[in-house]
């Protein structure tokens, strides 16, 4: 097998690959919404003005198809998008008296002990979300440790023979290659067959 150092293109190639191991199991974690959170919310907003609005033409209003949260009583909840189960009408600017203040570019800033139950939802989502990236984390940085503590990549994978799936496949032909290394005839100017016999000699008379 031929010598392949650990070059930094190869070092920052396998963490690549160790943090891609990852994606589909953090983009699965965020996908997972409870699907009932949009309509939810926007009842326990709108609650008290609903019969209103739906007897007023949609003309009146601004439409939406998600209901995006900011913050719960505080909390920064990172820009949550629920969607709705159809497009609903929204006030431009909510009243005063409902548990929420009116959206911006991050979303509503929800407020009050009405929202309990569904902060703790979003609290396990999140943390479900975070136990994945910690889980990354934990793997890519072991993943360093190993390849920064061998010059070579042979070493390296007697050690931990994995580490094979995370490394380029240009690297891996380099390692197949096959080194031919010349052998040197070494010459000694001396009878070794005379050398031989006085060994056997001397063990033949102690």
């Amino acid at each position: 097998m031929a010598t392949v150092r650990f070059s930094k293109d190869l070092q920052d190639a396998i963490v690549k690959n160790a943090e891609n191991m990852f994606n589909k199991q953090i983009n699965a974690a965020r996908d997972n919404l409870n699907a009932t959170w949009g309509d939810r919310i926007y009842e326990i907003i709108h609650r008290k003005y609903i019969p209103a609005m739906n007897a007023l033409p949609m003309c009146f209003f601004s439409e939406t198809s998600n209901m995006k949260v900011s913050k719960i009583n505080g909390k920064d909840v990172g820009g949550l998008e629920c969607k709705l189960t159809s497009t609903r009408p929204v006030p431009n600017t909510l009243p005063k008296d409902v548990p929420a203040k009116n959206r911006d570019y991050h979303g509503y800033e929800l407020v009050g002990d009405e929202w309990d139950e569904i902060a703790l939802e979003i609290e396990e989502y999140r943390n479900n979300i975070k136990a994945v990236a910690q889980k990354k984390t934990n793997f890519v940085n072991a993943v360093k440790e190993v390849i920064t503590a061998h010059a070579t990549l042979s070493p390296a994978l007697k050690m931990w023979p994995p580490l094979w799936d995370l490394i380029p496949e240009d690297y891996k032909d380099r390692h197949r290659q096959v080194v031919e290394r010349e052998k040197k005839e070494v010459v000694v100017n001396v009878d070794l067959g005379t050398l031989t016999a006085t060994v056997v000699a001397h063990k033949l008379t102690r």
